[in-house]
């Protein structure tokens, strides 16, 4: 028998800190660029102001519904850049899939700030959308290894594999990670026993997670003449700062979610892009420039996963 999964309901009192939830949030989108430091998008001096102008928020959490069409297209509206594609089907598969994913509102009636699923690339590996994404990904690959490897993902064996989308406006609480993490991972651990035939059930066995998401790398600085040091290590913070020297990207990278750190680090394989095909200046600011990431997850690593992301959010 399905079970059915219940919406939750979070205000700050949930979170591991006591700091209220501003309601000034905004999303980022592939070539927009706000300045370091200030990832609302405001000038500094903006953001000092709203920063006082702070009030409690609960999350709720639900199914997803063909009723959060517009809402959940404009949070997955720059997904593949951009690019023209079907983004109305995608977003149709989202929604029609009510037993894996969810969505969040502050209200039932609210438009959606944030989505969160799993979809069988098997399984809707004849959509038009689809196959767009896929051929974005390959076009987006510059190595013939990193190619190769997702073209194995896509037409070898597409039925083992999770396109994991989750986007969410860039100001909500870190702490939502966990709750919606949790929430997906268990209904995939649910549909694999419940779903009412065979064929839905296996599509639920995964082996691999395909993510897309975007990061900050910061540019390297310029050597002052005569200066052979090395420039010192800066700690990470609630952005997640880490070097990539093993990667062979020239500098650090800033996680806008703090989960992407963790799949980032597990990842089997992962490539980067560039965020926009503006020329390089128009999505650099201060010494920053935004990148597209693409990673595969062994789903055996997901219980990792799951721990980590706890621990970081405990420790804030």
């Amino acid at each position: 028998m399905r079970r059915n999964k219940r919406k939750r309901k979070l205000n700050a009192a949930d979170f591991a800190t006591e700091e209220a939830v501003s309601c000034q949030a905004q999303h980022i989108m592939f070539g927009s660029v706000p300045s370091p430091g200030n990832l609302s998008g405001k000038s500094d001096s903006e953001a000092d102001e709203s920063s006082q102008d702070i009030v409690n928020v609960d999350f709720e959490f639900f199914d997803p519904n063909p009723g959060d069409f517009h809402g959940v297209k404009a949070l997955l509206r720059s997904y593949l850049g951009d690019a023209t594609w079907d983004l109305s089907g995608f977003v149709n598969i989202i929604l029609a899939q009510r037993t894996v994913g969810t969505v969040i509102k502050t209200a039932e009636e609210e438009s959606p700030i944030g989505v969160i699923t799993a979809l069988n690339i098997g399984r809707y590996k004849d959509h038009c959308c689809m196959k767009e994404i896929g051929n974005f990904l390959i076009g987006k690959s510059d190595q013939k290894q990193h190619a190769t490897k997702l073209e194995a993902f896509l037409k070898q064996y597409p039925h083992d594999v999770g396109l994991l989308v989750s986007e969410r406006l860039i100001n909500l609480p870190v702490e939502l990670a966990l709750p919606l993490h949790e929430g997906l991972f268990d209904e995939i651990s649910w549909a694999t026993e419940d779903e009412p035939s065979q064929a839905l059930r296996d599509a639920y066995k995964f082996k691999f997670y395909l993510l897309m998401t975007r990061v900050f790398e910061e540019l390297p600085k310029r050597k002052a003449k005569g200066n052979g040091r090395k420039a010192k290590k800066e700690g990470g913070n609630m952005l997640n700062i880490k070097n990539r020297e093993d990667s062979g990207e020239s500098g650090k990278f800033i996680y806008i979610k703090p989960e992407d750190e963790i799949f980032h680090e597990m990842s089997i394989w992962f490539y980067t892009f560039p965020a926009s095909n503006e020329p390089l200046a128009a999505h650099e600011t201060k010494r920053m420039r935004q990148l597209g990431l693409v990673m595969a997850v062994a789903a055996e690593q997901i219980p990792v996963f799951r721990s980590q992301l706890a621990a970081l959010v405990q420790k804030g």
